[in-house]
Parts: C-alpha cells; sequence; structure tokens
C-alpha cells in the first residue's frame, strides 16, 4: 500500500472500463518522460495529488575522469573500438586518437571509453552507475540526487551509484533504495613502487570504511535524504526499502548479522586478512581490504522501520519462514518484505522448507524461496510445491488482497504467472487469472482499492532466449468481474506509444507505466545522430501516465494493421531494466 493519507475518492470501476464493448472507457497517454539528460525513462508510482515517481537510465555526457587513465588503458580503448565498431551499431572506429588520449573525445571516442569503463571490474577504475530518480509534480520533472558526491577536485557528480526508486505517497514522501558513490581514494604507492588508485564506496560523511552498496532511504520534502540504517551495520550494512504505509510504516530487507566466516577472514592478520601487514598497507591500502569483502559479510532479512517526522527510526526484524532449524545446520536464511497496507499487514518471500510438514528437518534440509505473509508475528507460506518452484509476493490494498507471481514449468521453460489471494483468510489460497495466453510469463506489480491490478506479461510465442527475449504489454485484471486486457487496447489505434508495463494503479484507475515510442537518436553527447542529412530514429522507453477518457469509446482497429504489429518492436521492461535496477535488489538482498 502506498498511501499516506486516505484518499477521499470513491471512484468505482465497472466491467465496462475493462471490456472491448462500445461506449467502454479509454485511456489517453500523457508522456511523462520528456527527461533531456537520460535516453531511457520508467514509470514507477503515481499518487493521488498527480505527482510521479520515475526512474531514469542512460545518461548523456558522463563525466569520465581520463585523467585517472594511462596510456595503456587508452592503448585498450583504441584496441576495443578496431575489434568491435563493425557489430555496434551507429559507432565507428576512433575518430580522434590524439583528442581521446588528451581527454577530450568525440561523441564517438567517448562512447567507447565508456563501454571500456562498464567492462571493467575491480576498484581501479572509475565506476559507471547511471541510474537515476525523477519526481514529476504534474508540470516538470525534477532529478532528486540521493547519496552521490562530486568527484574531488572536479566539481561532477560521480555519476556512479544505483538508485532503485520505489514509491511516493499521497504526502509527497519519496523512497526508494540507492547505493554509496564510487570516490577515488588518495593515490597509493604499493610493494612494487607503482602509483595506484582505488576507487570503492564512501559513506555519505565521505567515510570510505562505511561505505555501502545499498541504503534505503526517504525523502520527506523531495530535497533531504534521510538514511534508513541497517539492523546490523557494521562496514555499513546494507538495507533497502519498497514500500511505506499511512501508519508511517516503511517495510524491505537490511542485514541483520554478520558472516562470520567473513569476518574471521577480515581480522585474519595473516594470509591476505585485512590486518595481515604484509598485505595491507603494502599491496592495497586497508579500506579497499575491507571494500572487497562486503559483499560477503551481511546476512539479511525482512524488515520494518517505524518512522518519525524527526528523522528518528525504530527497526524490527521481521525474520524468516524457517522453523526448527537442526542443531549442526550452519546455513543462513533469508526474507525480504516488499510491501505493507494500512493495516500493518506485510507481505513479500522468505526461504521455507521445501517439505511444508517436515518438522524435524535434517542438517542439509531442502530449502525453497516463497511468498510470505507477515502477519501478527507469523511467517505464513501458501506456495503448492507441487506446481511452482518459487515465487513471490508484490503488493497489497486495504482489503487485504494481495499480488505477486509464481514461477512454473512449461513446455520445459520456467514461466511465471501472476496470482491474487485474500491475506485475510484462514487458509491462504492464490487464484491465477488467465493472462495473454498459457506460456506467457506475467508479472502483478500493483492492485488499487478497487481490485484492479496492473502489471506485464508476454504476448509473442516463439521460444525465446536471453538475446531474443519476448515483447511485453501492460495489462489490466479486475477481480470483481475476471477481466483481463491488454492496456494497448484501450489506445487510440493511431497512439505512437506501445504500453510494455503496468506498474501503478491509484483510486482514480489512472495508471503509470512504460511504453516504447521512437525518438531522435542521440549520441554520447547527447546530440542528433545524423546519416545522409537525416536524423536517426530509435525506440526509448518512457515513463506515462495513463488517464480515463470519461466516456470514450474502445476504437475498433480492424482497418489498421494489429496493434502489436503496427507498434513496432518492444522487448520489455523486464529484460533491459532487470540489467540495471531491478537486478540490483535481488543481487544485494539474498544470502
Amino acid at each position: 500500500m502506498k498511501t499516506l493519507i486516505k484518499s477521499l475518492l470513491t471512484v468505482s470501476i465497472s466491467s465496462a472500463l475493462l471490456s472491448h464493448a462500445a461506449n467502454a472507457a479509454t485511456y489517453e497517454v500523457i508522456d511523462l518522460g520528456l527527461v533531456d539528460t537520460v535516453k531511457n525513462t520508467y514509470g514507477i508510482e503515481q499518487n493521488n495529488v498527480n505527482q510521479s515517481l520515475l526512474s531514469g537510465q542512460t545518461s548523456y555526457n558522463f563525466p569520465v575522469q581520463f585523467q585517472y587513465l594511462d596510456e595503456d588503458d587508452f592503448d585498450a580503448i583504441v584496441n576495443l573500438a578496431d575489434q568491435s565498431h563493425e557489430q555496434v551499431f551507429d559507432l565507428n572506429d576512433i575518430e580522434d586518437e590524439d583528442a581521446l588520449r588528451a581527454g577530450n573525445p568525440t561523441a564517438n571516442d567517448l562512447a567507447w571509453t565508456i563501454r571500456f569503463l562498464r567492462a571493467r571490474s575491480g576498484d581501479t577504475y572509475q565506476h559507471y552507475g547511471d541510474t537515476f530518480v525523477f519526481v514529476n509534480d504534474g508540470q516538470e520533472t525534477k532529478q532528486l540526487t540521493v547519496f552521490d558526491q562530486e568527484i574531488p577536485g572536479t566539481g561532477e557528480l560521480s555519476r556512479s551509484t544505483n538508485n532503485v526508486p520505489a514509491g511516493i505517497t499521497d504526502d509527497g514522501w519519496v523512497y526508494g533504495t540507492s547505493s554509496a558513490p564510487y570516490l577515488p581514494l588518495p593515490v597509493f604507492t604499493d610493494n612494487r613502487d607503482e602509483e595506484v588508485v582505488h576507487w570503492v564506496t564512501h559513506s555519505s560523511d565521505g567515510d570510505p570504511l562505511n561505505g555501502f552498496s545499498s541504503r534505503g532511504w526517504v525523502s520527506f520534502d523531495g530535497e533531504s535524504i534521510v538514511e534508513l540504517v541497517p539492523f546490523e551495520a557494521t562496514y555499513g550494512g546494507v538495507s533497502a526499502v519498497n514500500d511505506i504505509n499511512i501508519n508511517r510504516v516503511a517495510v524491505g530487507t537490511s542485514s541483520v548479522d554478520l558472516n562470520e566466516n567473513t569476518l574471521e577472514d577480515i581480522n585474519n592478520d595473516d594470509n591476505l586478512g585485512c590486518f595481515d601487514n604484509d598485505w595491507v598497507g603494502e599491496r592495497v591500502p586497508f579500506e579497499v581490504c575491507i571494500y572487497r569483502y562486503k559483499q560477503n559479510l551481511y546476512f539479511s532479512n525482512a524488515i520494518k522501520w517505524e518512522v518519525n517526522t524527526d528523522g528518528s527510526v525504530n527497526v524490527v526484524d521481521l525474520g524468516t519462514g524457517v522453523v526448527n532449524v537442526n542443531a549442526d545446520d550452519e546455513r543462513s536464511f533469508t526474507s525480504s518484505a516488499t510491501a505493507i497496507n494500512d493495516n500493518d499487514i506485510i507481505v513479500g518471500y522468505s526461504n521455507f522448507w521445501w517439505d511444508k510438514d517436515e518438522t524435524t528437518p535434517s542438517k542439509n534440509e531442502r530449502v525453497g524461496t516463497f511468498a510470505a505473509v507477515f502477519k501478527n508475528g507469523q511467517v505464513l507460506d501458501f506456495t503448492d510445491r507441487d506446481d511452482y518452484f518459487e515465487s513471490r509476493a508484490t503488493g497489497i490494498n486495504n482489503s487485504n488482497v494481495f499480488i505477486g507471481h509464481m514461477w512454473k514449468s512449461i513446455n520445459g521453460n520456467a514461466r511465471s504467472k501472476f496470482f491474487y489471494a485474500d491475506a485475510n483468510s484462514e487458509q491462504i489460497v492464490p487464484v491465477f487469472p488467465e493472462d495473454f495466453f498459457n506460456g506467457s510469463s506475467s508479472l502483478a506489480h500493483d492492485i488499487n482499492e478497487h481490485g484492479v491490478i496492473v502489471g506485464e506479461g508476454e504476448v509473442e510465442t516463439f521460444i525465446d532466449s536471453p538475446s531474443t527475449p519476448r515483447r511485453r504489454h501492460g495489462f489490466m485484471y479486475d477481480i470483481n468481474t475476471d477481466t483481463f486486457t491488454d492496456i494497448n487496447s484501450l489506445l487510440s489505434c493511431t497512439s505512437p506509444y506501445t504500453v510494455v508495463e503496468g506498474r501503478d494503479i491509484n483510486e482514480k484507475n489512472e495508471i503509470i507505466g512504460t511504453a516504447f515510442i521512437k525518438q531522435d537518436k542521440l549520441d554520447a553527447k547527447g546530440q542528433p545522430i545524423i546519416i545522409d542529412g537525416a536524423v536517426q530514429q530509435e525506440d526509448v522507453l518512457r515513463a506515462v501516465y495513463l488517464r480515463p477518457i470519461e466516456g470514450g469509446e474502445v476504437e475498433d482497429c480492424s482497418a489498421l494493421e494489429e496493434k502489436v504489429e503496427r507498434k513496432g518492436a518492444s522487448f520489455g521492461l523486464w529484460s533491459l531494466f532487470s540489467l540495471g535496477l531491478l537486478g540490483l535488489s535481488r543481487r544485494f538482498f539474498t544470502k
């Protein structure tokens, strides 16, 4: 649930809204993504007072710090372009090598430099984050800088942070999860007399020991940031916030304990431990040693924070669904809270024993990750292991109806199917509506108080692969009438947009989501790409606001090409977004 004030709007939704019959309401598309600093924008959530939260990705004019590249690095960039330019559309071989080495590249050569940096691993190169938070107030869109800081001596933000905006309340609270910026440490001379610059995360007060890969946050005014400090914050810790309710309770995930094996390695005074004087201080700085161990240092659980307006926070560990653990079982188990309603019922996912009836588990008892309801101090499990091998709950309304998706095998392929269920039931039984077709993967993202669900699903039937994903369309589903509808069928036949995701729906049945649209193709410096005198076009993802048209009618598009074909390639938000933002929380908050 995403509201902090009760909506006075009681607009009812009828079956006509979601039908294909005449006199049914249609939707108009309002583009929220006109942000000139990034190529792609994504709709995350809107509140009931016309404010929207967006995410942005693929920025222009990335501030490469050329002074930290040596001749070997420039040679590698030149070789990368020489070997790859024929396979990369709209990029040429290096255009001006002298200007590149002088730190003043053309847009083409800047793009190759960015590709080079993105391919680097470790802590001896500048990091490329490139995901941003934007807030639209109904008239203009502004960027919210969360934890990013200026690179010393440059006056430029590092743009190395990963930002996952989660929601915006009716009070205008914005919340989400972000990483700390990667900033350079002072030049370090190692035992081979080589000067090395290491880039590690720095906390908000500039401390490289307490930098974090992920930290939940809340902004009460759209400018200042309140950090949701982890339950276990040694060396920074990790946390994420996914939802906030009317009672100012935030839920998400936090580090709750330390991996004792990793901590032992850190404290080791020999064998490359951080207190090994032959390693630390001779080959790497102490801060770098700590940074390298952090990825395996924390165990995480579902958490709730009771947020006070003065910025103080009470933190509660919600635990996991694993019970009666064998005394010899040394594994750690995890959980995550994804949504909370105004009744303080929380949903998410957790580890559970695969065998639901197991009361005396063995040392190596099989464990699965399944959708969970956190209620009355219990972590409830309801996934049928015979049909589904993994599941998540993703949202809940104030009637305690919650949504999510479960994975099953269909014709030998893993597919997700969206569901809804009643958290009030003594025995929770998920309902799986029919979606686009039997083998289509579908995800539910939000449910409003009228019982209307929005999400996304596959609309193509070919055998897909990671390199050729199926296209996706946004959908609406009305629980009351058991009506499933492709959102695109409610738009004008001549609309230039293809909605690939319905992300959020408010009490006025207004939807925020993401759509494909064509626009001028821009280079790495944000300038149009012109070939043979013509500005090139490309498909980009745009955050869109979909508003019902009172008295509108669904158009008969039979005289035109079918909408799926007419609208062009739209491989869906999942494949693109999962490379960046959506992958962040999954990566950082599993043990």
